[in-house]
């Protein structure tokens, strides 16, 4: 059986889990952006290796790095990208419900009887 939430603590829950994943999403595209700038500097490094005549397995190696640290950085991006679509989800549900439910739930909050439960509406 489900718990049984109010109106208001689900958009509090929902607005607060928009403003996690936001900030996760942030920090997700920091970590992609940062890998972008290491990568890079590894494929600087790279030509400058194969520059110098070292071998080509080392100069390959860092190359490769470099492929697969901006691989990582593509990949946080398109992550946090998703953060940012999962955000602009919670929100749109927020105000969907702020629109649709809080007129309701101020006229259930103004009425001094007990309102009945659910139940008592869909007994015969």
């Amino acid at each position: 059986m489900a718990a049984e939430i109010t109106y208001r603590e689900l958009r509090a829950q929902v607005q607060f889990l928009a403003r996690l994943i936001g900030m996760d999403g942030e920090t997700i595209r920091q970590i992609g952006q940062r890998a972008d700038q290491n990568a890079q500097a590894v494929a600087v490094v790279a030509d400058q290796l194969a520059g110098l005549e070292v071998d080509t397995l080392t100069t390959g190696e860092a190359k490769d790095v470099s492929r697969i640290m901006r691989g990582l950085s593509d990949t946080a991006i398109k992550v946090a990208s998703a953060c940012d679509t999962s955000v602009g989800a919670a929100r749109a549900a927020d105000a969907q419900a702020r629109r649709t439910h809080e007129g309701v739930d101020e006229q259930v909050g103004a009425m001094n009887v007990p309102m009945a439960r659910s139940a008592f509406y869909t007994q015969e």
